[in-house]
């Protein structure tokens, strides 16, 4: 009889931590780093002659989310963006289909975590009424990576150009690019 109550005991002590442990995902990975939270966007902005705003995300699992002229988005402030906010972007978009592997993401988030040291170019002004088109990675903040992202601009080419000055911005550029041409 002892037996059989232990048993149940430990089954419901089990049970009991399985549904108090939080489901949602973290914005850390197991080890506590942030490194592997990054999310990369091309962004296509122009309003010269109306509205148009697209472009696509992609999420650190590597699943790819495009948008197109959303009027409810939040763009970052000074730089920064609340996880609320840009978790917010992405449930506006529309999942495509496609997926980026957890190799190739692993290579991108070392790219972006030496690019994050990089300074930016001085702007260009190089025309009017072309829009911006900007490769960016979100990374969680120093500070608060819970909370906040700091915007990382990569390129940015149009009306206004520059770019960071690491060549590990460049490849990521290039990889950002290569897969808006899909």
């Amino acid at each position: 009889m002892k037996k059989i109550k232990i048993k149940y005991l430990f089954f419901f002590l089990v049970m009991v931590s399985l549904m108090t442990s939080s489901c949602t995902d973290k914005m850390t990975d197991n080890t506590g780093s942030t490194d592997s939270n990054y999310y990369f966007q091309y962004e296509y902005s122009n309003y010269a002659w109306g509205s148009n705003h697209s472009g696509f995300t992609v999420t650190p699992s590597g699943e790819v989310y495009k948008f197109n002229t959303t009027t409810s988005w939040v763009f970052a402030q000074n730089g920064k963006i609340s996880s609320t906010d840009l978790l917010r972007n992405i449930s506006l978009s529309i999942k495509a289909d496609m997926l980026i592997s957890k190799t190739e993401m692993q290579s991108y988030f070392a790219l972006a975590s030496i690019a994050k040291t990089g300074a930016l170019s001085t702007p260009v002004s190089r025309g009017a009424d072309m829009g911006a088109m900007v490769c960016k990675v979100f990374v969680p903040n120093d500070s608060d990576p819970q909370k906040v992202y700091d915007e990382l601009i990569l390129s940015q080419t149009g009306d206004s150009e520059m770019h960071n000055l690491k060549q590990e911005a460049a490849v990521i550029a290039d990889w950002l690019t290569s897969l808006h041409l899909k």
